[in-house]
């Protein structure tokens, strides 16, 4: 590769000016609030009296600068053209040059900083734990990285971008891990780019056999368990309950799909232009989605909580970032084929009790090389923020058994 075709990284730092967030302080000034019906709480979306809570520390006691001040000292960033995208990366290169490539893959509605408690303790030599060299980037439309400029990119250009910028790092050979859309990446690299992603593990580990149409059972959930009882293949007690939970989250709690799958920029007018409405709308998939048993602040801090808002916000990004779910719809006959074949390069899969989708084991193996399964107590869709150590620990044992 000549110097002129060398890829060009450059350092970025997080730089968010003073005009950018005196205009979000008189936005938050100008509120106006809905009603709420007397004890709703949590049932009808975010809840009143939080939001409230919430948006008063935001404005008064919150304090941006200092937030960026730690992004940028926790985490090394950078940015790289790749495949159109001006992609924005968190890199932590190891000082053994053998160290193992790890690719970190974020979902919606988190950003890159959900790897900020995980990272630190990767990145350190602990005896027994494998040496990593960490990349975490911003998905395109997401965070700091820029928005496909036309329709298409989905998941496939996800992870072909992805894959680009690992090899274009140098390494040629690497392991990726993700939930939520990282989770669908990831098996979108294990299938599609197996040559360079030698191993996966997903904390979102979805495998859907031919008999089994989640969208079947959001009709009648009640239905669902008989139905699987007679499935050919073995389900435990765990599987069942999973799956019931599965039907349940299909049912009640997917309108942002629905949306967001459909008329993402029309949402995207109110999200953009609120951060009342931007806050609510994400925090309530927090609050939901985390096994925090009904208290959010039980697992996350206020200040993790804005700052995540504050990166979509500052980037004005809600809307690119939606638009994954639309494409993914545009190409649901061409993924659907593709979920019919199997990951070969080895998987690993654990399993959070309070995820949005069980998979049962016996249907993960069918769907990919699996070499390891692991079911916990506790934790939620968020589990490098919600319980790190668990899924660290889950990525050591799996990752120490892979040679690259």
């Amino acid at each position: 590769m000549t110097d002129s075709e060398a890829p060009r990284i450059r350092r970025f730092y997080i730089d968010v000016s003073k005009s950018s967030m005196d205009d979000l302080k008189h936005r938050l000034k100008q509120t106006r609030y809905p009603d709420q019906l007397a004890g709703a709480g949590w049932d009808y979306g975010t809840e009143l009296s939080f939001l409230k809570g919430l948006l008063e520390y935001w404005q008064n006691d919150f304090n941006w600068p200092k937030q960026q001040e730690w992004l940028n000292s926790h985490f090394m960033h950078y940015k790289l053209e790749v495949n159109g995208i001006d992609l924005h990366f968190t890199h932590r290169p190891h000082a053994e040059p053998e160290a193992i490539p790890l690719l970190l893959i974020h979902g919606w509605p988190g950003a890159f900083m959900e790897f900020h408690k995980i990272i630190p303790k990767l990145a350190a030599s602990r005896p027994g734990q494998p040496k990593y060299h960490i990349v975490a980037p911003s998905l395109p439309g997401y965070g700091f990285s820029s928005a496909p400029a036309d329709p298409g990119f989905g998941l496939e250009q996800m992870a072909a971008t992805l894959n680009k910028l690992m090899v274009q790092l140098g390494y040629s050979k690497y392991v990726a891990q993700g939930g939520d859309w990282g989770a669908f990446i990831s098996f979108f690299l294990g299938a599609k780019h197996a040559d360079h992603c030698q191993a996966i593990h997903t904390n979102l580990p979805y495998s859907s056999p031919k008999l089994w149409r989640p969208v079947h059972a959001a009709q009648a959930a009640n239905a669902l368990l008989p139905f699987l009882n007679k499935f050919p293949l073995a389900l435990t007690r765990r599987d069942l309950d999973g799956l019931a939970k599965t039907a349940h989250f299909i049912e009640r709690e997917t309108g942002y799909q629905a949306i967001q799958k459909t008329k993402p920029q029309t949402l995207g007018y109110g999200l953009n232009d609120s951060p009342a409405g931007l806050c609510a709308w994400i925090c309530e998939k927090f609050k939901t989605w985390s096994d925090c048993h009904g208290d959010i602040y039980s697992k996350f801090t206020k200040n993790e909580l804005l700052t995540n808002v504050c990166i979509y916000w500052f980037n004005g990004c809600i809307t690119s970032s939606m638009r994954l779910y639309y494409e993914s719809l545009a190409q649901r006959d061409q993924m659907l084929k593709l979920y019919y074949c199997k990951v070969q390069v080895p998987t690993a899969a654990a399993d959070f009790p309070m995820d949005l989708y069980h998979s049962p084991r016996t249907w993960i193996e069918q769907q990919y090389n699996l070499k390891q399964y692991s079911e916990f107590d506790r934790g939620g869709h968020f589990a490098a923020m919600e319980e790190p150590d668990l899924l660290m620990d889950d990525m050591n044992k799996f990752f120490r058994t892979i040679k690259i």
